[in-house]
């Protein structure tokens, strides 16, 4: 087991064997049945999902995104479900200030 830093910045226990057995047959298994080209696949679109259903969790992951600069300010506000003036206007409450979000 191995200490890591998760795609949120957080520190979580990561233990690879975690990922054999059943979990990894139930993905080569969605994989074969779903029309998957490869467990890759099932699990995008299984976040693509996820995120679909939890607006709250989206809106957090297209911050996370814009902070650690992988997507600009338009990309960001598309990947929340909403306009740049709304994202834009969300970011303060979540440690921006709004000079930062000019720049």
């Amino acid at each position: 087991m191995s200490t890591c830093v998760n795609g949120w910045g957080q520190r979580s226990q990561f233990d690879q064997r975690r990922y054999t057995g059943g979990f990894a047959n139930d993905l080569e298994a969605i994989t074969a049945v779903g029309g998957y080209h490869g467990p890759d696949d099932v699990l995008e679109d299984a976040v693509r999902d996820l995120l679909r259903h939890r607006p709250a969790l989206r809106l957090s992951f297209a911050v996370k995104k814009y902070r650690m600069g992988e997507v600009g300010l338009n990309q960001a506000a598309e990947l929340a479900g909403l306009s740049t003036e709304e994202f834009t206007q969300t970011l303060p409450d979540r440690g921006h200030s709004r000079q930062a979000v000019m720049l």
